[in-house]
């Protein structure tokens, strides 16, 4: 703990990761509360992801941004694994639904 923060991380499996640090992918769900805000830092967990599951999630993504008119998206040239990303600034959450 630095300065009386803590700082929380959150693994992810690629590409989720990665979207969420590009800033493609911008709300993230748990089944569990988050009662977190502020910064939280990312990292890829160690399983490599397979390209169907790149290209479904990059043409999913495409798509939902197309209906905005958003067509210039500039995704991850690569989905590293095993490593921290970098973080995010989480802003908000939604009550659970469960």
């Amino acid at each position: 703990m630095r300065g009386g923060r803590s700082s929380q991380c959150l693994t992810m499996h690629q590409p989720w990761a990665s979207l969420l640090i590009y800033g493609i992918k911008r709300i993230e769900g748990r089944s569990w509360p988050a009662p977190i805000r502020g910064r939280l830092w990312i990292h890829a967990a160690s399983k490599v992801p397979e390209e169907a599951t790149i290209k479904a999630m990059e043409d999913f993504y495409r798509e939902i941004y197309a209906v905005n008119g958003v067509t210039d998206i500039k995704f991850p040239e690569h989905y590293p694994v095993s490593r921290l990303l970098g973080c995010v600034e989480v802003v908000g959450r939604l009550p659970t639904c469960l």
